[in-house]
């Protein structure tokens, strides 16, 4: 049967296109249909009410599980798929004791997943003790399913969320990011994940990968150091180490859920108080929010850094949804938003593998808000409804009713809308299909968490030998990171060492205020201080004291706190008085002689700040978050003092220790002091790291991962290649580097193919340079001086890789290979000498060396590259060279290899339009089929030749009229072809 050559042509094409447009997919773990399977199987044998249960994500208070709680209800009739444990709610108390929490919480979870499990709890409380208890109604047969327990840790982290007193204090992750260095996201997540599987916890809420992008110390949305930093290249990398380390110190049974999807760093207000809308388009999300989210989901479920689930927030992104109007649903529970985020190239894989979204807490007051502006009705049905079409998997019910800590309304809310979920499920069938889709990914999940085996033993752990004992890491773990982190903030390290000449001495005078605040770990936990008033001197003198190097005195060192500041200053520029003493009673000669000592009245805090900064030759500041957020008005002491009281600011030194972010103060605020270091977290490790650095002993190697306006530190200008550089460039022959030498050149010819390597490409903080980071690869003709630009590509790690074919269309001549990024246009040079006979022969000079300029406005640490690119000699820094060789920016050799293509494919066009017109009796098909066949045809020789195809060096010496050539030759071949397969 005949075919035309229309339709012969047209599949040709569409095969050549096939083919070029296969990748290489990766490779899925090997488990992972058997999960699927395992969860499919599991499901069928599930009823009506354990399906819908396993949607719901709970919170409960207190401390226990006894099977008489509400929680057991839930568990044993409702059959939830899982708990949130949080420290507002009781859950984490200690019995009392806030050392013994992580035992309390390992208990807790036990009996948790024993009720799911075994339908039982061991909690000694679970038995009544007289008969005024009503009876637990018997458990219905269920299938047996873990629950999946949660949690946050975020830290040390303002405002304070979760405090998780008795584990580890582990620094928060801005700390972590000023460090600049993954290798220490990874191991604080280690730590996190080994103290929180060890108590039973396997979810957890977090990490946090919003990007803090425009920072703003007035604004009631901060998220201040929840965040790694303002660049979402480094909150991506920093937050994927920590994952790694979770799953590593958990034994991959913790699941990470990376919040807070598609991200809330640019928020103006709390996303729990009132939706917030954010002005993006879903390029402007791509580039910034979404770019950490696509960093810890591209490997796919399975792999170490790869994050099991994303928390959903509630926040509109106007220009994503189109025209925001006041009714428009938040992202949260709008389907077609969430869906096409979920369909976008980089999260489809991971989400058809499994990944689940959780919802964040559906009882926000923003989403009761939302829902009724008035708070005068909660429609709680609609709500769950309205989270799960759009797409949430696992619906957090939290605060689950109108007001606060109405718990019977919260539980009543849940239950109703479990059992309305069950009717709607009968009835309506893309509710159900909706519902199952949901359940597998959780079940898949689960059984990813516990390898298939939901036996208590496997889930819960325990062995006959008892479960050890917890011991939390010491804060000295933790000094290097703390070390590392310290940033100097202002002034420069030159002008710090002129305005500083040495420490606090012997004889000096030293007053310290601190920003004192309370937590509490439960409702019932004795008050804990965040920073104490004395920590700082009792460290100061601890280290610099008479047990230490004895460099200062006790007397000579004070500590009060800011509300104390703030009394001061509300007395105004009048000296304080002496407060005025009774007259002691006349004594009585005959009485007996009294033995008690009459105590001596404590002198007025106001009284004693003004004596104190008196004679004071130091003056230093520990300050907290001192946003709308920090929940008191003593933070605003030390603003109050450097605008009320500059003269006594200007008779001493004034050094500001930041506790937390780096951008509360402004720039006249910061001109006023001595010197301003960033510490960021309150743990003991930076306690000690920042009394280090203001006796003049650190190294200050760390950077601000965010902005600060007022040193005038951009991050994005930061994160630029910096000027100060050499760009280091290299030769790749095979898997070996050859280095910079003046040794013999390099044999090669005309066809081989140069691969050209920089070394890691450093921004002005003196790290990497984030992936993507362009760098130009510069051809120079050192005889005619014409410039091309061989092509420009992006770095990973630092690094950038460019393949260059040498063309004979270069003639003879001397050629200079370099490298430019930015701002950085000074590189190594690789030169090239094209002789008659078309031998080439390679040379890389060796740069001369100067000195290595230090970076600004902080030193930083060695670059650290975040991928593993081939080993790569450290950039060295070289002096340019004193004549620039100019010339025009015109690509020669590409543009002849171009017009030769163009011309080839004209003249096959040509030649099938004469074939045609001598054939005039041919239908139209046929003749475009002509057409097409011999621009195939040159197309795919050409192809052949391009690719480096075996035999295709035989053409190299035709330069750029190869391309003319080839296509002619591939052209009229295929006009040849195609009137013969035609005919048959």
């Amino acid at each position: 049967m005949k075919r035309s050559g229309l339709r012969r042509a047209t599949g040709l094409v569409l095969l050549l296109l096939g083919l070029a447009l296969l990748a290489p997919v990766g490779a899925r773990s090997q488990n992972e249909p058997d999960l699927s399977a395992q969860a499919e199987a599991l499901l069928q044998t599930m009823t009506v009410p354990e399906r819908i249960g396993q949607l719901f994500l709970v919170t409960f208070q207190g401390d226990r599980a006894p099977a008489d709680s509400a929680v057991a209800d839930l568990i044993l009739n409702y059959h939830i798929g899982g708990v949130a444990l949080l420290s507002k709610n009781d859950n984490f108390t200690g019995y009392g004791t806030p050392a013994a929490t992580p035992n309390q919480v390992r208990e807790l979870t036990g009996n948790l997943q024993r009720l799911a499990l075994l339908g039982f709890s061991n909690d000694p409380s679970a038995e009544p003790d007289d008969d005024t208890i009503p009876p637990t109604p018997e458990p219905q047969p269920q299938t047996s399913i873990p629950l999946l327990i949660a949690t946050r840790q975020d830290g040390d982290s303002l405002p304070v969320a979760n405090v998780l007193a008795g584990y580890s204090a582990v620094p928060n992750n801005m700390a972590l990011g000023a460090t600049w260095r993954p290798a220490y996201a990874q191991r604080v997540g280690e730590v996190v994940g080994r103290e929180l599987a060890t108590t039973g916890i396997n979810l957890l809420l977090g990490p946090s990968l919003d990007v803090l992008e425009r920072p703003s110390a007035q604004s009631a949305g901060d998220l201040g150091t929840y965040s790694f930093g303002g660049d979402p290249y480094w909150v991506g990398v920093m937050g994927r180490a920590y994952i790694e380390g979770i799953h590593a110190g958990g034994s991959n049974r913790l699941a990470v859920t990376a919040s807070s999807f598609p991200g809330k760093g640019s928020s103006d207000r709390p996303v729990d108080e009132e939706v917030p809308t954010v002005r993006r388009s879903l390029e402007q999300l791509k580039q910034i929010e979404l770019a950490p989210f696509f960093t810890v989901t591209r490997d796919g479920l399975g792999a170490p850094g790869t994050a099991e689930a994303l928390l959903m927030t509630h926040i509109r992104y106007q220009g994503f949804q189109g025209n925001i109007r006041a009714t428009t649903a938040p992202i949260s529970l709008d389907p077609q938003a969430l869906n096409s985020l979920m369909a976008l190239p980089e999260f489809a894989p991971w989400r058809q593998g499994g990944g689940v979204v959780v919802s964040d807490a559906l009882g926000a007051r923003s989403v009761q808000r939302f829902y009724d502006d008035t708070e005068r009705e909660f429609p709680h049905r609609q709500v769950a409804k309205d989270a799960l079409l759009a797409g949430n998997d696992l619906l957090n019910v939290a605060d689950f009713a109108l007001g606060q800590g109405n718990e019977a309304a919260v539980l009543a809310n849940v239950q109703d809308t479990m059992v309305w979920f069950r009717d709607r499920y009968e009835t309506d069938p893309p509710f159900r299909q909706r519902v199952d889709e949901a359940v597998l990914r959780i079940l898949k999940l689960k059984l990813r968490l516990y390898g298939g085996d939901f036996s208590a033993e496997n889930v819960i752990g325990e062995t006959d030998e008892g479960t050890p004992p917890f011991t939390p890491m010491s804060g000295a773990a933790f000094f290097d990171i703390a070390e590392t982190a310290i940033t100097l903030l202002a002034p420069n390290p030159e002008e710090l060492t002129n305005r500083l000449a040495s420490a606090p001495g012997a004889g000096d005078r030293m007053v310290i205020f601190t920003d004192v605040r309370q937590v509490q770990s439960c409702s019932t936990c004795e008050p804990t201080p965040l920073l104490a008033q004395a920590v700082l001197q009792e460290r100061v003198l601890a280290i610099y004291g008479p047990d230490g190097s004895g460099q200062v005195q006790p007397d000579n060192i004070s500590s009060f706190t800011f509300a104390d500041l703030n009394a001061f200053l509300d007395a105004g520029n009048e000296p304080i008085p002496l407060p005025t003493e009774s007259p002691p009673p006349t004594a009585d000669p005959d009485a007996p002689p009294d033995a008690t000592p009459v105590p001596t009245p404590a002198l007025p805090a106001d009284y004693q700040v003004q004596e104190a900064l008196r004679d004071a030759d130091w003056l230093v500041f520990a300050l907290l978050n001192a946003g709308p957020r920090a929940g008191t008005a003593d933070s605003a002491a030390l603003s109050r003092f450097l605008a009320e009281r500059p003269d006594l600011a200007s008779q001493s030194e004034v050094v500001v220790l930041a506790f937390d972010a780096p951008y509360f103060l402004d720039s006249t605020e910061i001109s006023k002091l001595t010197a301003y270091y960033g510490a960021y977290s309150r743990t003991g490790a930076f306690v000690d790291a920042a009394v280090r650095a203001l006796f003049l002993e650190s190294p200050l190697t760390g950077a601000p991962p965010v902005s600060v306006e007022g040193i005038q530190y951009d991050l994005f200008t930061q994160t630029q290649p910096s000027p100060n550089q050499v760009i280091a460039l290299f030769l790749v022959i095979g898997n070996e580097i050859v280095a910079p030498s003046s040794q013999e050149p390099l044999a090669s010819a005309i066809g081989d193919t140069l691969r050209l390597q920089t070394g890691i490409v450093v921004d002005r903080n003196g790290q990497p340079v984030p992936d993507g980071t362009l760098v130009r690869f510069i051809l120079r003709n050192r005889v005619q001086g014409t410039v091309a630009i061989l092509g420009e590509r992006p770095t990973t790690g630092g690094v950038a890789q460019l393949d260059y074919v040498l063309d004979a269309s270069m003639g003879p001549g001397q050629f200079r290979i370099t490298a430019e990024s930015g701002a950085a246009t000074v590189s190594q040079e690789v030169d090239i000498v094209l002789q008659e006979n078309a031998q080439l022969a390679i040379i890389i000079p060796t740069p001369a060396a100067t000195e290595t300029p230090t970076p600004s406005p902080t030193p930083s640490p060695t670059p650290e590259p975040t991928t593993t690119p081939p080993p790569v000699p450290t950039a060295t820094t070289a002096a340019p060279e004193s004549e620039a060789e100019s010339g025009w920016l015109i690509g020669l050799s590409e543009l002849r290899s171009l017009a030769g293509v163009m011309v080839g494919l004209l003249l096959v066009a040509g030649l099938a339009l004469a074939l045609n017109r001598r054939l005039p009796a041919l239908p139209l098909p046929q003749r475009v089929g002509r057409l097409l066949w011999g621009i195939a045809g040159g197309l795919l020789v050409y192809n052949y030749y391009a690719l480096g195809m075996p035999g295709a060096t035989l053409f190299a010496a035709l330069g750029s009229l190869a391309g003319l050539f080839l296509i002619l030759a591939g052209g009229i071949g295929g006009l040849l072809l195609y009137q013969p397969l035609h005919q048959t």
